[in-house]
């Protein structure tokens, strides 16, 4: 993030129009000054006892949040007193995040890279193909329907016959990402998915066959789905299914999550607990609502939608958020392993973001600097000790 950027963020916060993602991010920023370090001193030279004094009332005024209402008053009023001092040339970077590089690297005798755009593709014939090492272009062909890997990477299904024989064509095909992967996909009628790392989605290879377009998904995706009233979508994952006609929604449907989260971002889905009746527990959410399947049971709360996509947008945002919440996203991401034990009755919680593009120790210096916790890299194997 330049200057630019954090002036327009800042600029969000203290008007109130800021996203709660984008609340945590510039949070981030002011838990990160720490003395002289977090500041710019050849731009801007040493800072004066007024301006150091304001940005200590301003990390007291951040700490002294006792709820959601105070949190956004008291953090306006910190982000208006921070333009002030920008409007007179003071800028600060994050000193605990992403500057100090240098200490970063000594702090850490391995590191291990993010992951990046791979994933797998079966065909209903059976072959699997490595989207990874498969050139641009067209990569396969099942019945007319040609499958092709674009420039930028993502997977594009093309009907090449006329619609009456596309009726014909039957067949699934399946495309999954490791961890350390990820992958977009342009399905058959045209409905974009974003594959997080470690998630499977199977689906038809021409939907025109079935009077509705079904798929079953396992780990978490990202979906804008192509508006077709005459055959609902559907997603069926871990304990429910989800039906739309055309709508933006995120679906965590991780094995080692113990919740099921889906997350309305634009139009309406009904969702439909397989645990109950055919006909009961049908849970309809508008935008900005998530639901949450949990021991059988489906609750609805209202949240950020541009939180829960961080990884879509190539972040990683934490309100809150748990620690081995956040080691379970690392291993998915960083393809690592854990070994963490907890035996705190109070196990710390985490506020920031961070590129989830940079170096696994980028991640783990920022919670080191937030807590008592410490990381040790060896090899694909990060060891937690608090």
């Amino acid at each position: 993030m330049n200057k630019e950027e954090f002036l327009q963020l800042v600029s969000k916060v203290s008007k109130g129009t800021a996203t709660d993602a984008e609340i945590a991010r510039c949070e981030a920023w002011f838990k990160s000054i720490d003395g002289e370090e977090g500041w710019n001193t050849e731009e801007l030279g040493k800072s004066d006892l007024k301006k150091k004094y304001l940005l200590d009332q301003i990390q007291s005024q951040i700490h002294q949040r006792e709820n959601g209402r105070t949190r956004s008053l008291f953090f306006r009023l910190a982000a208006a007193a921070v333009l002030i001092l920008l409007g007179t040339g003071l800028f600060f970077y994050k000193a605990a995040i992403l500057s100090n590089t240098a200490k970063q690297i000594t702090v850490y005798k391995n590191d291990v890279k993010p992951g990046s755009n791979k994933a797998y593709l079966t065909l209903a014939s059976g072959e699997r193909i490595s989207l990874t090492d498969a050139s641009h272009g067209d990569i396969a062909e099942q019945s007319g329907v040609k499958v092709t890997k674009s420039a930028t990477g993502e997977l594009i299904y093309t009907i090449g016959k006329t619609n009456s024989l596309s009726k014909n064509i039957t067949g699934s095909n399946t495309i999954e990402t490791p961890k350390g992967g990820q992958y977009q996909i342009s399905l058959p009628d045209g409905t974009k998915v974003w594959l997080n790392a470690a998630s499977r989605l199977t689906y038809p290879v021409c939907f025109a066959a079935h009077s509705e377009r079904s798929v079953e998904l396992k780990g978490e995706a990202y979906f804008e789905v192509f508006k077709d009233k005459s055959h609902p979508f559907k997603v069926k994952s871990s304990g429910q299914e989800v039906e739309v006609l055309g709508t933006h929604f995120n679906i965590n449907c991780y094995s080692d999550e113990n919740v099921v989260k889906t997350t309305l971002l634009e139009g309406s889905v009904q969702i439909r607990n397989s645990f109950k009746g055919e006909n009961d527990a049908r849970t309809v959410l508008k935008p900005g609502q998530q639901s949450i399947l949990k021991d059988r049971q489906v609750k609805v709360k209202e949240v950020d939608p541009e939180e829960t996509i961080d990884w879509k947008n190539g972040e990683f945002v934490f309100t809150n958020e748990s620690l081995s919440s956040i080691l379970r996203k690392v291993a998915r991401w960083y393809d690592v392993e854990i070994v963490y034990t907890s035996t705190s009755e109070n196990p710390p919680t985490f506020t920031g973001s961070v590129s989830k593009f940079d170096q696994v120790s980028t991640l783990l210096h920022m919670l080191e600097k937030a807590s008592k916790v410490r990381f040790t890299i060896e090899g694909r194997m990060i060891k937690v000790k608090q």
